[in-house]
């Protein structure tokens, strides 16, 4: 037998999470599929098939329940929604109108009719999902039409028909516009690129890149795929992804996304990752995967929406046959029951939150903010302390060479040896003394060899030089003074050293991020309580604070991996924490955090550990006020559908409000909890 295999599909006809659960039940029925989970946000199922054949059997399935499964990548034109039968009906209701004027014997006829056809769709899908929901709003309407037209109020039930056929078109198209502003990522990407070749450059199709190509990005062009900066310089746009609308300067040896925009120069570029698996398209797969993963908001609405509609067809039921008993008036009652049958569908309570979390993943994806999950997007809004990491989160991760002070030997000859030693390490330190000074040349050295935690050997010129910690050899009073200074100013230290001799003291310093002060100064304002937990030593770490705008209490220094998990497991308790993090050292700490967020540019371990991504620091503000903005949204539909609900199922109880508003205000709220959360997609974060 094949091992299961997972297909992802679109499915056309769902358009509220109630539809969701019945295909997810559906599809989970069909032999052969091993698992099948159903997003309503993405409008996507994603089956795990252990026989090719269990796809049709799967498509068979949900066209009997009036739903169509499509793979991934056929789209289909045109309106979303059952437009043309509420054409046809509001043409009929229109046309028994008029006859009401002039031919009035025809026009309940008319009306009939009208209500007839309209409901006919509804009444097909009604009987096809009767066994997995007989308490679908379908059937409900269906319900209400009939009996309607059966005490005679042919024309309530012809309107209340077309008023739901036109909120279903509605809401369809809401849906679709969120599911396009949701998947408007991958659009980013240019169809074609312009690949080097030997002799000249050949327009070819995106799909042609691969690995290793060379591509020139001229301006006005978006970069075809992920990769480095191998030649020019130029003004690039990553506003699409990152929310930064200012452009960013690119050279040799920096990194672009895919999809970003050269306003000025050009650039040449080595594709890293195919067009189809880059950047874009891993932050798509990121949003499928949260939207399938319900926030806990969305698991208490939907146990209150599975109680609501039996309580309120209860109401119903004893409002038609208990009530009359007792004040008479059957046919009155009869009505009221009718009207409440339409109030009892929980349609717009259920979206009204999946619909704002899915506005809230889709546009956290444009501004640089990548949730794993929903409920990692509403935990977020509830946390107080944000913990930081020092190296990599908040400094570029690469020191830089700051002060040469020579001990007997000019800085210049001091240089040159110390960059002959560091042609064999590949410490981050040997790094920034090779880059440093590029007018300085080292001589020719031979014998490189590494001792681990002591420093880099090699022989210069007749004589074996070193770079060595300074706690690792004896020194006299005069240089321990000038590495203790050093030291107390946030300086990381090495030492050439010849022998037992030193011949110079090298300090070099980690520098901050340049977003990093801004950063923090929007992170306080948004009441965080800051605490920046490094292994680093005490000194560096309260220089880059105090660069930082940090107090010497928000800072912990010379924390273990275990010491950091230990002190987030302590903030946990005090309001919830927010872990940032960068390195495999970090990761422990990310995973225990209320919510774990790891820069993009880190390590894949930390990445994997984390809830959230953030292409960058300064995407970290924006994660959260996106989390408040999206709870806040969550809170304002929640009371929009229950207390419009409650209004008309009160009003209707009174006998002030009838059939045609009860299905305007199932309809209405629906929509309003949609547009409400599509608001989502075009704020300012």
């Amino acid at each position: 037998m094949e091992a299961p295999k997972v297909r992802v599909f679109r499915v056309e006809g769902m358009d509220c999470a109630d539809c969701a659960r019945k295909v997810e039940d559906a599809l989970n029925r069909v032999p052969g599929v091993v698992k099948a989970e159903v997003s309503f946000q993405s409008g996507k199922a994603y089956l795990q098939l252990e026989v090719p054949q269990a796809e049709e059997e799967a498509a068979r399935a949900l066209s009997a329940l009036g739903y169509r499964l499509r793979p991934e990548g056929e789209e289909k034109g045109g309106l979303p929604g059952p437009w043309r039968w509420a054409l046809v009906s509001g043409g009929l209701l229109l046309a028994a109108f008029l006859a009401s004027l002039f031919l009035p014997g025809l026009a309940p006829w008319g009306y009939r009719l009208a209500a007839l056809i309209g409901v006919f769709p509804l009444a097909r899908r009604a009987v096809a999902t009767f066994r997995q929901n007989p308490f679908s709003i379908q059937t409900l309407v269906t319900l209400a039409t009939l009996g309607a037209m059966l005490i005679g109020a042919e024309a309530e039930a012809a309107l209340v028909v077309f008023l739901f056929l036109v909120g279903e078109v509605l809401e369809a198209y809401s849906v679709a516009q969120a599911r396009r502003s949701l998947y408007a990522l991958s659009e980013l990407l240019p169809r074609r690129a312009y690949r080097l070749k030997e002799g000249g450059v050949e327009e070819v199709p995106l799909k042609a890149l691969r690995v290793g190509d060379l591509v020139r990005v001229p301006p006005g062009e978006r970069v075809p795929a992920d990769g480095v900066v191998v030649s020019g310089q130029a003004s690039v746009e990553e506003a699409a992804f990152t929310g930064e609308p200012l452009p960013r300067p690119k050279g040799i040896g920096d990194r672009v996304y895919g999809g970003s925009l050269v306003q000025e120069g050009s650039l040449v570029v080595k594709v890293e990752r195919h067009p189809e698996e880059g950047f874009l398209a891993e932050m798509e797969r990121l949003a499928e995967e949260a939207l399938l993963k319900k926030s806990q908001a969305e698991r208490v609405v939907d146990a209150f929406s599975r109680r609501y509609t039996p309580a309120v067809l209860l109401l119903a039921g004893f409002v038609a046959l208990v009530l009359p008993l007792f004040q008479g008036d059957f046919l009155g009652h009869l009505y009221k029951a009718l009207a409440l049958l339409l109030i009892a569908c929980p349609c717009a309570l259920v979206v009204s939150v999946p619909a704002a979390i899915a506005a809230g993943v889709a546009r956290g994806a444009r501004a640089g903010v990548l949730f794993k999950s929903g409920a990692a997007l509403e935990r977020l809004a509830s946390v107080r302390h944000l913990a930081l990491d020092k190296t990599g989160t908040l400094t570029l991760g690469r020191p830089r060479l700051v002060r040469v002070v020579p001990l007997g030997i000019g800085e210049e000859e001091a240089l040159a040896l110390a960059k002959a030693v560091a042609e064999g390490s590949s410490h981050p330190l040997a790094r920034a003394v090779r880059e440093a000074a590029p007018e300085v040349r080292a001589p020719l050295a031979e014998g490189h060899r590494t001792e681990p935690g002591l420093g880099a050997f090699a022989w210069v010129e007749g004589r074996e030089v070193g770079l060595v910690r300074p706690e690792a050899v004896p020194l006299p009073k005069e240089v321990a003074e000038v590495v203790r200074e050093l030291a107390q100013e946030g300086h990381s230290l090495s030492l050439l050293v010849e022998g037992t001799r030193a011949l110079a003291v090298f300090a070099f310093q980690d520098t901050p991020k340049e977003e990093a002060q801004a950063a923090l100064r929007a992170l306080r304002a948004l009441g965080l309580r800051l605490h920046l937990l490094t292994g680093d030593r005490e000194e560096a770490a309260l220089a880059l604070g105090k660069a930082l705008g940090l107090k010497p209490e928000e800072i912990r220094a010379g924390l273990s991996p275990l010491d950091k998990l230990r002190a987030v497991e302590a903030l946990a308790q005090e309001g919830g924490v927010a872990m940032v993090g960068d390195g495999v050292n970090d990761a422990p700490a990310l995973a225990r955090a209320t919510v774990g967020l790891a820069v993009v540019e880190g390590t894949e371990a930390a990445l994997r550990a984390a809830d959230v991504g953030l292409l960058g620091l300064d995407a970290l503000p924006r994660a959260f006020r996106l989390s408040r903005m999206t709870m806040a949204v969550v809170r304002q539909n929640i009371a929009l559908a229950v207390g419009l609900k409650g209004v008309f199922l009160l009003s209707t109880l009174l006998g002030l409000t009838g059939l045609w508003p009860a299905v305007l205000a199932d309809s209405g709220a629906l929509v309003l909890v949609t547009a409400n959360s599509l608001r989502l997609l075009r704020s300012r974060v």
